[in-house]
């Protein structure tokens, strides 16, 4: 998504100038069917809403825990086929915290979470990772531009959301892509407490293990994709990879921020509406119904980077959301339940990783073996050099200041003043060939390239 210049859309994006006519057309479209849903909404928001006094009526926490996860549970059961057809964007504000089971979250967890996190971050304990992710997220819209008028509180509110949460969860900390989800919440008008709750929901229950080191979650994610595709598109998936072009790994970076790093802003939230709702088997429908809109263009690519550089394009250009779920919903409706895919695939990419990890240390040791015998036989060398250079110079001083009539104490001061120097060279050189080198690095972009160290599961 484009955020500088030119015409912008409803929330502030830029769009390409060579899309605009078909921006436009689309909305032009939408503008009647938009009007319809608001009343639709704003009538079953109003019905929501009633319910709500009970829960807040409730008398002890575990009765409140309770009533926030039947209302949630019984909204989803509501909403599973209007948000097919998409939330107004007056509404999800309240809607998606809702469909994320925040009342329950911070009923379970207390209300002074939030807050007693916010005191942290007025403090010392600040991200720098974070921070420097900060000016990197939708660089030039205007919430998220330090040069706009609302942009430097937009930026501070992003950080303390994201910089919260990494402090309540500090086993998955801070992961680039979680900006960007954020920023689209508060670009959305949704309030920073429920932007951390609902991240904090995404961590757990969408995107499992994708966020904490070592990733795992990704990486079953793509697998699971993989094979999806093979029994879904058989005939797309032999052609791309006879082109080289691996669809497990083109989703990775979909799946990571949930599809908002390239498309127009609502398609991303209409896509968002469903994955609320219906949780995240969502996320491979849609991606599935991505391909199966460019099946034909892609068969008919002869190379990786054409086929990638389609897909990219056809990203940017979808403003016809309701085609896209549509393919993705009819079409894909039987792909499984894919939290139990996931955990059926999580032991196989657990095993993967961990044989990777004994590869790796067993390279390192045979590299470390490799570098003491260079080490022996460096120093070995160069003391055998030093030792003859030492010699030498001993004869000459001794011939010297015999010749010279010095005494024997004299000479036998020199000698040890030689040998102190020597031992010091040899002391610095031995130093300097031990000095620890640069660790090998692990190949980026995989699994296997990440180092094991959080939660799982």
């Amino acid at each position: 998504m484009a955020s500088i210049g030119g015409t912008c859309d409803e929330f502030g994006f830029s769009v390409d100038e060579e899309l605009v006519d078909a921006y436009r057309q689309h909305q032009l479209r939408m503008a009647d069917k938009r009007v319809e849903m608001r009343e639709q909404w704003r009538v079953l928001i109003s019905e929501i809403k009633e319910k709500n006094q009970v829960i807040e009526q409730a008398t002890s926490q575990q009765e409140r825990i309770r009533l926030a996860g039947e209302k949630t549970r019984e909204v989803r059961r509501i909403l599973k086929g209007p948000v097919v057809n998409g939330i107004p964007t007056e509404f999800r504000p309240y809607a998606w915290p809702l469909l994320c089971g925040v009342e329950k979250a911070r009923a379970a967890r207390g209300e002074h979470v939030f807050p007693t996190l916010l005191q942290r971050c007025e403090g010392a304990d600040r991200n720098q990772e974070l921070e420097l992710d900060l000016d990197r997220t939708f660089p030039g819209h205007p919430l998220l531009d330090k040069e706009s008028a609302y942009g430097v509180e937009g930026v501070a509110s992003l950080h303390r959301v994201l910089n919260s949460y990494a402090l309540y969860n500090p086993a998955v900390g801070y992961c680039q892509s979680m900006n960007f989800i954020v920023g689209i919440l508060l670009i959305m008008d949704v309030e920073e407490e429920d932007a951390f709750w609902m991240i904090s929901h995404i961590s757990d229950s969408v995107l499992p293990n994708h966020f904490a080191p070592p990733m795992l979650g990704a990486q079953v994610d793509n697998k699971l994709f993989a094979i999806l595709m093979r029994r879904h598109l058989p005939e797309l998936a032999g052609h791309l990879e006879s082109i080289g072009l691996d669809a497990g790994m083109v989703c990775g970076q979909w799946f990571l921020c949930i599809f908002c790093n390239r498309m127009p802003c609502e398609t991303v939230c209409r896509i968002w509406d469903v994955v609320f709702c219906k949780g995240p088997t969502v996320i491979f429908q849609v991606a599935l119904g991505i391909f199966k809109l460019c099946q034909d263009s892609l068969l008919a690519c002869d190379d990786m980077g054409q086929a990638i550089h389609l897909l990219r394009a056809f990203e940017t250009s979808l403003f016809d959301s309701d085609a896209l779920l549509e393919c993705a919903m009819l079409q894909f409706s039987a792909i499984g339940d894919v939290s139990k895919l996931r955990e059926d695939l999580l032991p196989q990419v657990r095993k993967e990783y961990q044989e990777h990890r004994k590869r790796m240390e067993a390279y390192r040791m045979q590299e470390n073996i490799k570098k003491g015998k260079d080490l022996l036989k460096s120093v070995g060398g160069r003391l055998s050099e030093m030792g003859h250079g030492l010699g030498a110079a001993l004869s000459q001083e001794v011939k010297e200041r015999r010749d010279g009539g010095k005494g024997q104490g004299e000479l036998l001061n020199a000698a040890k003043a030689k040998g102190a120097g020597w031992f010091t060279s040899a002391s610095s050189l031995f130093s300097s060939l031990t000095a620890p080198g640069p660790q090998v690095p692990l190949a980026e972009g995989t699994a296997e390239g990440k180092e094991l160290g959080a939660r799982e599961g």
